[in-house]
């Protein structure tokens, strides 16, 4: 079965099971051009519909489950989902609004079709957007803020901006972690096991650190929120190279230089093209640059635009 059968199987069971509820497929654009399929259950007297992802079923029947088994985990996604008569009137509503909007950074080139709908501004090679966080924690739903969103709160992208500025700046949401301890973390190695906190390889990575927010989700934005960096910069008494990683979070490596380095840069660049090619998700990934923060201008730098003013490229 082609994954178009495979779909239109779903939404047929679904429409028969729940003749009251509206059942439809529709695709959906994500970061960098990813799209996905998603099943759209529209039910009288929700305010929202549910959004479940197609993709993940059709290669779970692939490696083998049966059509009933991808039918459970349909309901079990649909019973997972958040509270169907969340009200969202308060959307409407640009002061109920104003203290949930937060920053997503995204690759500038990548998303030239999704920015085009939605309010922006260009920083580097990347573009900050912006949404509303539905709950208390980004990974409990966002809203991202589109044209038409601004347009109904007769508002501009300045005060967005301005919003989300002074909301980064009251909640101080960041994480600064070693990297070492976020490796073993997810390898499942404790302190004890690994005794890594002492050990050598930590004393050598013990410059690099991960940048990201508590909800670890769209954490990169980290990167713009007011002060921070000036912050740590001060704290460690050190300018930083910092790497993309993802969407999700940042490396800032500790220059004891605290000058930049071509080579170094040069050689940044290939490891975050690299594992971005390699080991990230086509959708997390935030850009191949490396950037430099310089704490006596307070100024964030892209590698691509030093060499090419310094005809380095």
């Amino acid at each position: 079965m082609n994954f178009k059968s495979f779909c239109e199987q779903i939404v047929s069971y679904m429409s028969e099971k729940y003749p009251e509820s509206k059942v439809s497929i529709s695709e959906i654009s994500k970061n960098n051009g990813v799209t996905y399929n998603c099943l759209n259950v529209n039910t009288p007297g929700t305010k929202i519909s549910e959004v479940i992802y197609l993709e993940p079923l059709y290669e779970a029947f692939k490696d083998g489950a049966s059509f009933l088994d991808i039918i459970n985990r349909v309901e079990i996604a649909r019973l997972g989902s958040k509270d169907k008569n969340f009200d969202v009137d308060y959307f409407k509503d640009y002061d109920k609004v104003r203290d949930r909007i937060m920053v997503k950074l995204v690759n500038y080139d990548k998303n030239l079709k999704i920015l085009s709908g939605m309010p922006h501004r260009k920083l580097m090679d990347l573009a900050i957007t912006y949404f509303c966080c539905v709950g208390d924690k980004i990974s409990e739903g966002v809203i991202m803020i589109k044209n038409e969103h601004v347009d109904m709160w007769n508002i501009k992208e300045e005060d967005l901006y301005e919003a989300a500025c002074t909301n980064a700046i009251k909640k101080n949401d960041y994480e600064l972690l070693p990297l070492m301890n976020v490796v073993n973390n997810s390898l499942g190695i404790s302190k004890d096991e690994g005794d890594f906190e002492d050990s050598p390889e930590e004393d050598n990575l013990s410059f690099l650190k991960i940048l990201t927010n508590n909800d670890r989700t769209y954490g990169a934005a980290t990167m713009v929120s007011p002060g921070l960096l000036c912050a740590l910069s001060h704290k460690y008494d050190s300018n930083f190279y910092i790497l993309p990683s993802s969407v999700h979070e940042l490396i800032l490596m500790i220059d004891d230089d605290d000058k930049f380095d071509k080579d170094k840069a040069a050689e940044l660049y290939d490891m975050v093209r690299y594992v971005n090619m390699t080991e990230v998700e086509t959708e997390e990934v935030l850009s191949d640059n490396v950037y430099y923060y310089d704490r006596a201008d307070d100024k964030i730098f892209e590698y691509y635009e030093i060499a090419l003013k310094t005809g380095l490229a």
